[in-house]
């Protein structure tokens, strides 16, 4: 648990269910204003790039509408074979997407970026991971498909998969949460909203 420092209003530009969690596990207190940017308008390419690029452009876009406000944004790429891997368009692009990861390892690349709408101030950054995923079986494949909505997820999957699929994981665990906590603590107490 963290501690408030601040009487800036918080706001997490996602509405993703495991970013709201991870802020909840700190203990912070924060809103949500899901930033509205179109990212196939986005041309960068290189994954590290493209992460951290989108994260910085979906907290600005949320902290130009706001007052007083740290905003938080972050963005989560999966990178298999120099090929960066979107949201799937249908449960049947899905199930390619992790058949072609069965036994196999990807790159989850996770930008981060937390502006200060007062200030202007912007910190930012990525964390990268590998997931070596054990040999699937069609089945459990298909059962993770039908209980999650992997059309909302980079790749298919979440962090949920990743523990339940995963041989071994290497570096951050942004995988999991789908945002660089501990560069967040950090960040949030450069810009005194922690103690």
């Amino acid at each position: 648990m963290v501690s408030l420092n601040s009487e800036k209003m918080i706001v997490l530009a996602s509405r993703s269910e495991s970013r709201k969690k991870a802020l909840k596990l700190l203990g912070l207190k924060f809103r949500t204003i899901p930033s509205k940017i179109d990212e196939r308008g986005f041309k960068e390419k290189r994954p590290e790039l493209r992460a951290k690029g989108l994260a910085e452009l979906k907290a600005s876009s949320v902290a130009k509408k706001l007052k007083n406000a740290v905003v938080i944004g972050a963005d989560l790429i999966v990178v298999y074979r120099n090929k960066i891997y979107e949201k799937p368009k249908s449960k049947s692009e899905a199930l390619a997407m992790l058949k072609s990861f069965s036994g196999k390892t990807v790159t989850v690349v996770a930008g981060l970026a937390v502006v200060d709408s007062s200030s202007g101030k912007m910190l930012s950054t990525v964390e990268k991971c590998k997931v070596k995923f054990r040999k699937l079986t069609d089945n459990e494949i298909k059962e993770y498909i039908a209980k999650y909505p992997v059309l909302k997820f980079s790749a298919a999957f979440d962090g949920n998969a990743a523990l339940m699929f995963a041989e071994r994981v290497e570096g951050s665990i942004a995988f999991y949460t789908g945002i660089p906590l501990n560069e967040l603590v950090l960040f949030l107490r450069k810009l005194r909203c922690l103690k």
